[in-house]
């Protein structure tokens, strides 16, 4: 789907939506989706045909290849999904998937709201899905701090569909791009600071400066790990290990909490000093200059990158 108005628009009525509903029970038998280092547990909502069912699960099995090119391995080995046919007529053009929430109670995993009349292709290169599973390399840091969550939802989608072929290198800085644009114009609140702006994000609605400040962070968190190392440090590595070590751990967390940790698996203070400066902004800083030094040039809103790319996945840990 292409980055700018729409794409904006989507996201605020995916938010809406998910704010006010709750995972339905399960009606029928849970079917298991073997993915490939992985299980996905389906839960069927809605007269699926079987050929829509198939359609549905060659997406998710083309989902789970995608997200492993984050660092190798899905985030969990199960992961609970929900299927919900869509039926509202007012939304059923927009997108094969209107809405999609992460199911983080109990076992945890993504309700998604699709329309089966979909062609597969249009689901596969439907941005939400990834979106929505990147959420889960982390736990969720709570409502005060969603733009940490979103931060890393956002920009690694856009990560993720380049490694799979999904996007152009050019096309997904275009992506980040607009969408750091999006959480500029986002300026209705110039008196809240990012932090303000989460607590009250039911009432002020600013889902893009939330959105794509959060994912700034994460990519100028990136480009210093790899600037600081010579490139044998990035966020993938931190999420990997962040995930054999900590991932299932049954404590609560906050964005600062998940900073440093970080911090502790890259060995350097950066994510926790990085944290305290965005969460206190009252607006998205410039993000030209941290285009630049990833080597993403901008010309009249058009991007142009260079050989110095952040996008491609750098060498992690094996054993």
């Amino acid at each position: 789907m292409k980055a700018g108005g729409k794409y904006g628009a989507l996201r605020i009525l995916q938010l809406i939506l998910a704010l006010a509903l709750t995972a339905p029970a399960a009606a029928e038998p849970v079917e298991e989706l073997d993915v490939g280092g992985g299980l996905f547990a389906l839960e069927w909502r809605g007269e699926f045909s079987a050929a829509g069912r198939r359609k549905l699960k060659s997406w998710l099995q083309s989902v789970a290849e995608t997200m492993k090119k984050l660092h190798g391995t899905l985030p969990r080995s199960r992961t609970r999904i929900i299927l919900e046919q869509f039926t509202s007529e007012r939304y059923r053009s927009v997108s094969p998937v209107p809405f999609a929430r992460v199911l983080r109670s109990g076992d945890q995993g993504i309700l998604f709201y699709v329309n089966p009349a979909y062609p597969l292709d249009d689901f596969v290169s439907d941005w939400t899905a990834y979106h929505e599973f990147s959420h889960l390399f982390i736990p969720f840091p709570g409502r005060a701090d969603i733009w940490f969550s979103e931060g890393l939802a956002s920009y690694y989608q856009n990560v993720l569909q380049y490694r799979s072929g999904l996007l152009t290198e050019e096309q997904a800085w275009q992506k980040l791009y607009d969408g750091f644009e999006r959480g500029r114009v986002d300026n209705r609140y110039p008196e809240y600071t990012l932090a303000d702006l989460c607590s009250n994000l039911r009432e002020t609605h600013a889902f893009m400066r939330v959105y794509w400040t959060g994912a700034l962070y994460f990519l100028e968190a990136d480009l210093k790990l790899r600037s600081r190392s010579e490139n044998r440090m990035t966020l993938d590595y931190v999420l990997q290990t962040f995930g054999h070590c900590c991932l299932n751990e049954h404590k609560r967390w906050n964005g600062l909490n998940i900073a440093a940790e970080f911090d502790r698996i890259a060995g350097a203070e950066l994510f926790v000093p990085l944290y305290a400066q965005y969460e206190n902004l009252t607006a998205i800083p410039d993000f030209v200059p941290v285009l630049n030094a990833a080597g993403v040039k901008i010309s009249a809103g058009r991007v142009e990158s260079d050989s110095r790319t952040l996008l491609n996945v750098m060498p992690l840990r094996t054993e």
